[in-house]
């Protein structure tokens, strides 16, 4: 009997012994948590996680980062408007209920805000020449084909004395609709189409700035740019002050039929083209 004793007495102690060994290799099934890490009532995203946190770039079309893509230069355009009172028949009548072509209060002009904020999108610090021409054009008694004498001077002081990378004399078509309106992708845009003095014996430089702008726009909306006119002779003005600079052009946009909604988007598409062709011809001299 004491003998049987001491065996369980014995074998107690043996099971002492071994079991925190036993306890130490077990391996559970079930997860367990981290210690001082709190199971969040809500999902977090691994960018929360991160020390230091990351900045995450959203997609971009060109499936090039962000972080990787060089700054655009900012660069200088000087915007004016010859034709100052030219103007869209929906718009005006929208506005007054009248129908015209000219209006002294709703026409080309007002895009001014609406070229400024497309334009400084695309690094593009747009200046607006503070004449208008069809005014001074009545107040002294001269006929409509003298406007671009009218805006010469003030022109020609404003690149006198400040540098733009660009000058657009920016106009309205006389075009229908069915010639001056794009569809694309369920969209209508006013068309845009540019026009080059050969008259001015230097207009060569002029008509390429032109084309390249052309080119661009149409590589954006293709068939939003109707193309390069040139024109020269008797009854025409055939320089269009594009001799004061060769870093000019002139662009009419859309037709006397368009709407607002279709100028601002075409605005949008020339703003775009115009500061790639910038920073194209930037990248070129810098290489």
């Amino acid at each position: 009997m004491m003998q049987y004793k001491l065996v369980i007495f014995f074998g107690f102690i043996l099971l002492l012994f071994v079991s925190p060994i036993i306890a130490s290799s077990f391996n559970p099934s079930q997860d367990i948590t981290v210690e001082g890490l709190e199971t969040p009532s809500q999902d977090i995203t691994v960018e929360e996680l991160e020390t230091p946190k990351k900045l995450v770039y959203a997609p971009t079309t060109t499936d090039v980062p962000l972080d990787s893509l060089e700054p655009a230069l900012s660069k200088n355009v000087l915007m004016l408007f010859t034709h100052s009172h030219e103007a869209f028949i929906p718009i005006v009548k929208n506005k007054s209920g009248k129908t015209a072509v000219y209006d002294s209060k709703s026409n080309i002009t007002e895009f001014e805000e609406i070229i400024k904020m497309h334009f400084n999108v695309n690094s593009l610090n747009t200046k607006f020449l503070e004449v208008d021409t069809m005014d001074e054009l009545y107040n002294t008694n001269r006929t409509f084909s003298e406007a671009y004498d009218v805006v010469r001077p003030y022109l020609s002081n404003e690149i006198q004395n400040n540098t733009y990378d660009l000058i657009v004399d920016l106009h309205r078509d006389s075009a229908s609709r069915d010639i001056s309106t794009l569809t694309y992708k369920n969209q209508t845009f006013g068309k845009i189409y540019f026009v080059v003095g050969e008259d001015n014996p230097n207009y060569s430089i002029n008509q390429s700035y032109s084309q390249q702008i052309s080119d661009k726009l149409n590589e954006l909306v293709p068939g939003i740019s109707r193309g390069v006119i040139g024109k020269k002779g008797e009854h025409v003005d055939g320089i269009y002050n594009q001799d004061l600079a060769k870093n000019m052009v002139l662009i009419e946009l859309g037709g006397i039929e368009n709407s607002e909604e279709e100028i601002n988007r075409t605005i949008s598409v020339l703003a775009q083209a115009i500061s790639i062709v910038l920073q194209d011809e930037s990248s070129s001299k810098n290489n």
